[in-house]
């Protein structure tokens, strides 16, 4: 990265800025549904309904029903915290680190997410960390609320457009390399956060 070049920051959300473990995700609805890890595992990660959840294609209620079939289990409140078993903390060294990026870049967020996951993660911000995840960002960009999700292409065009990016000057980082791959491909500079990097990490390193 050569970061003089870089006028314009997106961050996705989960992974990078908030710490993730979708571990714990599996292993609740495992618990709630008494089928294994492997079986949830499988439908977690290739059933279409996640996906349309994701591009806000079915509602709150429409998600928990599929749920509700994959598990057995009818309550919602059982179901949301299983859901949200995966999201965990934001570091404050995290926090800190975009009002500094924010003093010399345009900081945009684009994730891939969802209403129950959202509003779980605006709890979590507030109760720990005493904020709003939009003080730390020019625009915040949701895929549910998109009906556009990460790697399609279309999505990060939309942001390129609406915020009048240049690609060549414009950094992408994402835990996920499909998203990684997506950016790169309309010519946006690319950062792969990994389980051996932290955003804390990348630009230490840049200084």
């Amino acid at each position: 990265m050569k970061e003089q070049e870089i006028k314009n920051i997106i961050f996705d959300l989960g992974g990078v800025i908030i710490n993730l473990k979708p571990a714990n995700t599996i292993d609740a609805f495992a618990r709630l549904s008494g089928i294994s890890k492997e079986e949830v595992t499988q439908k977690y990660l290739h059933d279409e309904h996640f996906k349309k959840y994701e591009k806000g294609l079915i509602s709150d209620e429409e998600f928990r029903s599929y749920l509700k079939n994959m598990t057995g289990c009818d309550s919602d409140k059982d179901l949301d915290e299983a859901w949200n078993a995966m999201l965990l903390d934001v570091p404050q060294e995290r926090l800190e680190l975009l009002k500094d990026l924010r003093k010399h870049h345009k900081l945009i967020l684009l994730s891939n997410t969802n209403d129950i996951h959202l509003k779980c993660f605006t709890e979590i911000l507030e109760k720990e960390n005493d904020c709003s995840i939009d003080e730390f960002f020019d625009h915040v960009y949701y895929s549910h609320q998109m009906h556009k999700r990460k790697p399609d292409a279309d999505i990060y065009e939309q942001v390129l457009n609406e915020q009048q990016l240049e690609p060549e000057e414009t950094l992408f980082i994402d835990d996920n390399a499909d998203n990684i791959a997506g950016a790169a491909n309309l010519g946006i500079q690319t950062i792969h956060i990994t389980g051996e990097t932290t955003i804390i990490e990348v630009f230490d390193e840049g200084e």
